[in-house]
């Protein structure tokens, strides 16, 4: 007997798309402590060689401030630049389809259609479920699509079985 597809219906909102961001680039946290090292390393080299070299501290100090500024500057920029429009290709309808042989995707502006083998992993939070499609890249299925936790439920168990199955080698 064949289990019945699961279904979502959703429109994916900006406070949708943070948190994809927030699950997607969220820091592995078993490489934290080097990248914490490399910025006390960082800082450390540059004040060591200010102090080994002489020199005007506050001309220094200017250029580190001005640096950090310009940074900062340019990362509100390219977040601005990045956000997607409502109605564009992420922040949309979406009609969702689970089935025994992939994924399948609508929205107005495109369409998918993802076998199995091809999703990483189910991954859950409090208020999204995301079927991992690459180290980067998700579809984002808020759980307010769902009429209730054991609809939820159910989708998110088939999209784990389905994944399990697909990344278990056939029997002979």
């Amino acid at each position: 007997m064949e289990t019945p597809a699961q279904t979502a219906h959703f429109e994916l909102l900006p406070v949708d798309y943070r948190a994809m961001l927030k699950h997607v680039c969220a820091p592995d946290r078993r490489g934290v402590w080097i990248e914490r090292l490399l910025w006390f390393g960082g800082v450390f080299v540059a004040s060591f060689s200010l102090a080994l070299l002489g020199g005007d501290r506050t001309a220094f100090l200017a250029g580190m401030g001005v640096g950090l500024l310009l940074m900062v500057v340019k990362g509100l920029r390219t977040q601005l630049r990045l956000q997607p429009r409502p109605g564009g290709a992420v922040l949309c309808r979406y009609d969702m389809k689970l089935t025994q042989s992939g994924v399948h995707i609508q929205t107005a502006n495109w369409t998918s259609d993802v076998p199995w083998h091809g999703i990483l992993a189910v991954e859950e939070t409090a208020a999204h479920c995301f079927l991992r499609i690459d180290t980067a890249g998700v579809y984002t299925v808020p759980k307010r699509s769902f009429a209730n936790d054991e609809a939820t439920r159910q989708f998110v168990d088939f999209a784990r079985n389905c994944v399990s199955r697909a990344a278990s080698p056939p029997a002979s």
